[in-house]
C-alpha cells in the first residue's frame, strides 16, 4: 500500500515537473524569443520604429500589392514600409509642436475614415482584422498621420494658402475644362529608389496583372497624394511631367499618337520613382467614356476546396433566375442575408477610370443584372452583377469643387517641400538594421 502510495507520488511529482518545464519553456521563449524578434530599428524625434511596427506595415503593402499578407512576401516591403514610417513620425512631431493634443483630436475622425474604407461597416472591418492579424491602431496610424499633415501644411503656408485661394477666386481658368485642348487625370505611386528593385517589380507584376492602380497607391506611395488614393488631378499636355511629354514627341504627338488612357509610364526623379497612370484622357476637351459612372454589386464566394468552375456555377445557376426580369440589384441583398455564411456582397460606385483593368475588363460588354465572368484570388471568387450607369456629362462647372481640385495640387506641391525639409531638420537615428 505504501509502496503504491510512494509510486502515485513520484508520478504526480514527475507530472508537476514536467509541466512546470512547459510553462517554463513556453515563459522563456516568448519573453527571450519575442525580444529578439522585436527590437527598435529607427528613432525619429525621439519615436521609437520598432521590427513589428515595419513588419505590420509592410503586410498592408502585401495585401494591395499580392492580395495576401504571407510572411514570404512581406520581407520584400521593409524598406518602403520603414520610409513610410519615418515620414508619419516626422509628421507627428510637426503636429505635437502646434498642439500636443493634435492625435487625440484628429482620433474619431480617422476612425470614421477607416470605417468608411469597409463601407461603414464594424463586422467587415474587424473581419479583415481578424483575417490578417492586423490590430486596428496599425490601420488608424497612417489616417491620423493625413489628418495631422494637413493641420501642419495650412499652419506652416497659412499666408500662401491664402493668396492661392483668393487668386483661384479670381482667376478661375474653369474653361480650359471647356475648351478644345487635351487634358489627362493622372495618379500616381511614389517609392523610394534605394533598395527597392523588388518592390518596383513587384508593383509593375501587380499592376500587369490587373490589381487596382488606386488601391496600391493609397497603401504604399509615399507621396501626399496617397491620402487621394494616388489621384494629382488634371494636366494639360504642357504641364505633364517632362519624362511623359518627351515620350509623347518621341511617338509623334503631332501625328496623334500621343498618350493613351490607362497607360503606365516608370520613370526616376531625384531619390524617388514614380509610376504615373492616365486614369482618363479627355480630346480636344471631349468626355471620355471612362469618366461615366457605374454601380456595380460585388459578389465573394468562398472556394472550399472546390473546383473553381464548380463553386461558380452554383453561385451563378442560383443567381441567374433570380436576377431575371429584375430592374434593379436590390434582391441581391436579400439573397446576401440568406447565404451570409457563403457570400460577402459589396456596393461599387465608380467613375470607369477607377475600376481595376480586370473589373473592367469582365464588366465591359456585360449586360445590365447578369452575372460576370469570375475572378479568383486566393480561396475566394469574385462576381459582379452592372445594376446602373451614369454617363458623365460637362454639367455647369461646381465652381467649390474646382477650387478644391486646385487647392490639392498646391497641397501636393507645398507637401513634398515641407516634408523634405522637416526630415532633414529631425533627428532619426538608426539603431539596428531590421533583418
Amino acid at each position: 500500500m505504501k509502496l503504491n502510495m510512494l509510486k502515485k507520488g513520484n508520478k504526480l511529482e514527475m507530472v508537476i515537473k514536467f509541466l512546470f518545464l512547459i510553462i517554463f519553456f513556453i515563459t522563456y521563449t516568448f519573453k527571450h524569443g519575442f525580444s529578439e524578434e522585436n527590437y527598435i530599428v529607427t528613432i525619429v524625434n525621439n519615436i521609437p520604429i520598432t521590427k513589428v511596427d515595419i513588419y505590420n506595415r509592410a503586410k498592408l503593402i502585401s495585401i494591395s500589392i499580392n492580395q495576401n499578407s504571407k510572411i514570404k512576401n512581406i520581407e520584400n516591403y521593409y524598406n518602403q514600409s520603414l520610409q513610410a514610417l519615418i515620414n508619419e513620425k516626422v509628421i507627428l512631431s510637426a503636429g505635437k509642436k502646434i498642439n500636443k493634443n493634435l492625435t487625440s483630436i484628429v482620433s474619431n475622425q480617422a476612425n470614421r475614415m477607416l470605417l468608411a474604407e469597409f463601407e461603414n461597416s464594424k463586422l467587415k472591418l474587424d473581419q479583415f482584422l481578424k483575417k490578417h492579424s492586423i490590430s486596428k491602431s496599425v490601420l488608424l496610424e497612417k489616417h491620423k498621420a493625413q489628418l495631422i499633415w494637413g493641420i501642419v501644411l495650412r499652419d506652416k503656408y497659412n499666408t500662401q494658402f491664402s493668396k492661392i485661394e483668393k487668386n483661384i477666386e479670381k482667376t478661375f481658368e474653369s474653361n480650359e475644362y471647356r475648351n478644345n485642348v487635351d487634358l489627362y487625370d493622372l495618379a500616381e505611386i511614389v517609392i523610394n529608389k534605394n533598395n527597392n528593385n523588388i518592390l518596383l517589380k513587384k508593383i509593375n507584376f501587380a499592376l500587369k496583372d490587373g490589381a487596382n492602380f488606386l488601391e496600391i497607391a493609397k497603401q504604399i506611395s509615399i507621396s501626399s497624394s496617397s491620402k487621394f488614393n494616388g489621384k494629382i488631378g488634371w494636366y494639360n499636355f504642357q504641364n505633364l511631367p517632362k519624362y511623359i511629354q518627351n515620350i509623347a514627341n518621341i511617338r509623334g504627338l503631332n501625328k496623334g499618337i500621343g498618350i493613351n488612357e490607362g497607360e503606365i509610364f516608370t520613370f526616376h526623379d531625384k531619390d524617388k520613382i514614380k509610376i504615373i497612370k492616365v486614369l482618363a484622357k479627355r480630346q480636344k476637351g471631349k468626355l471620355s467614356k471612362k469618366e461615366d459612372i457605374i454601380l456595380l454589386a460585388q459578389l465573394r464566394f468562398p472556394l472550399n476546396f472546390q473546383k473553381r468552375n464548380i463553386a461558380y456555377k452554383k453561385i451563378k445557376n442560383n443567381l441567374d433566375s433570380l436576377l431575371s426580369n429584375k430592374s434593379t440589384c436590390d434582391v441581391l441583398k436579400v439573397f446576401e442575408k440568406a447565404n451570409s455564411k457563403n457570400l460577402d456582397l459589396k456596393v461599387i460606385k465608380s467613375r470607369i477610370a477607377d475600376l481595376s483593368p480586370k473589373i473592367e475588363s469582365i464588366i465591359e460588354n456585360l449586360n445590365f443584372f447578369e452575372l460576370s465572368e469570375p475572378i479568383f484570388l486566393g480561396n475566394s471568387g469574385y462576381t459582379y452583377v452592372k445594376c446602373d450607369k451614369k454617363e458623365a456629362k460637362l454639367e455647369k462647372i461646381n465652381y467649390k469643387k474646382l477650387k478644391k481640385t486646385r487647392l490639392n495640387k498646391y497641397f501636393l506641391i507645398y507637401s513634398e517641400k515641407l516634408i523634405k525639409r522637416l526630415k532633414n531638420d529631425a533627428n532619426i537615428l538608426q539603431i539596428e538594421k531590421i533583418k
